[in-house]
């Protein structure tokens, strides 16, 4: 094992306890079930600070699993497992296997790409006649593509973390990137797609139900190599989530609410119920598209890929009576600090703090706690 690897799981041994893991769970599942907590869950992201936990540059990573786990547990999504103990915040210790929203996409076929530190992406076919082609591949055999990559990745995760007993029930394995319906169709399509939405819709409902397959499939397939949970409950992007599954759709902002409804909604929610229920995920602005996406049966939460562009105010009030929980709000520091954050989110969504240092994110989190303990009289 790499030596860095080796000191970095000595000293999580150490640093991590199942206490502390079970009290950041549980105020997480208490907000996003909407019962009343003293104080939202709190993550912080920040760069990560030099020194002997320092990440592994993305491309090295994606072809080493020795040096993606040690990154997983440093320096994902902006966020540190090995530092949370400095900080103090309430993030959960999940890993997975990272090679990005390429995964489905590879298994028909796409020409997977990767340069420099950017993440893999997924050329998409150049002709109408290699799309249709490309549907006719099995969407449950995972030999293909980088499948067996993310498999071999996932075995590698579980045996050598099964060398650290007290890891064990503190270091979750959680699904990969495995997008939604829609993004794996616009990768393998590209812009055409939203030519067929409208010219070709058969071919589209076709290629939309292939891919809803292969995800289901491979989720399943992926569910020995996992320790996620509680049942009802998973974790991506480093937060918890009600539910089993998060579907991508940053795709789908392109289009209008009739049609995502009409067209696109059967699909996530079939991939939602047969998983068991989870989330959509969209970055940008989806106030146009926020209460579709609240009518899809099985969604229990929305994750907020970019929470900023958004009016959270009025998303929050949409969510609320169905009690579909909103993930990664961001607010100011001053919200935070003063506690007023808790008068406009009572409940039912955690909190993401982006600070510009470690040290700053610790000073946030402490004045976090200390306004909350004065608003509950403590």
């Amino acid at each position: 094992m790499n030596s860095r690897l080796e000191e970095l799981l000595d000293h999580l041994s150490q640093s991590l306890t199942p206490e502390r893991e079970a009290e950041i769970e549980d105020l997480h599942r208490r907000a996003l079930s909407w019962q009343p907590v003293e104080r939202l869950p709190l993550v912080t992201s920040y760069p990560a600070p030099p020194g002997r936990f320092s990440p592994f540059p993305h491309a090295e990573a994606l072809a080493d699993p020795e040096k993606m786990l040690f990154n997983e547990l440093v320096s994902a999504w902006g966020t540190s497992i090995c530092h949370r103990e400095a900080v103090g915040d309430d993030l959960p210790c999940t890993i997975r296997a990272n090679f990005g929203t390429v995964i489905i996409a590879s298994l028909f076929g796409a020409r997977i790409e990767q340069s420099g530190e950017d993440p893999p992406w997924a050329r998409s076919f150049e002709s109408r006649a290699e799309f249709v082609a490309a549907l006719d591949r099995d969407p449950l055999d995972f030999s293909q593509g980088w499948c067996p990559r993310v498999l071999e990745r996932y075995a590698y995760y579980r045996a050598t973390l099964a060398r650290y007993p007290a890891l064990q029930g503190v270091v979750k394995r959680v699904l990969p990137d495995l997008q939604g319906p829609l993004d794996t169709v616009e990768m393998l399509r590209g812009s055409e797609l939203y030519i067929d939405l409208c010219q070709d819709p058969g071919l589209v409902a076709e290629a939309l139900g292939k891919v809803a397959t292969a995800q289901i499939g491979f989720a399943q397939h992926l569910a020995p190599y996992l320790n996620d949970g509680p049942p009802g409950w998973a974790h991506q992007h480093g937060f918890v989530i009600p539910g089993q599954v998060l579907l991508r759709l940053d795709s789908g902002l392109t289009i209008s609410s009739r049609m995502y409804r009409e067209q696109i909604a059967p699909h996530d929610e079939r991939v939602l119920r047969e998983l068991g229920g989870g989330g959509l995920h969209s970055c940008g602005r989806l106030a146009h598209h926020a209460a579709e996406y609240l009518r899809v049966p099985s969604v229990r939460c929305l994750d907020l890929g970019q929470p900023e562009l958004n009016e959270l105010d009025p998303l929050y009030a949409l969510a609320r009576p169905r009690q579909i929980s909103l993930i990664r709000v961001t607010v100011s520091e001053a919200e935070l600090s003063s506690g007023a954050v808790l008068r406009r989110f009572p409940t039912g969504v955690s909190l993401l703090y982006r600070a510009e240092s470690m040290d700053q994110a610790r000073k946030v989190f402490q004045a976090y706690q200390e306004a909350c303990r004065r608003a509950a009289g403590g």
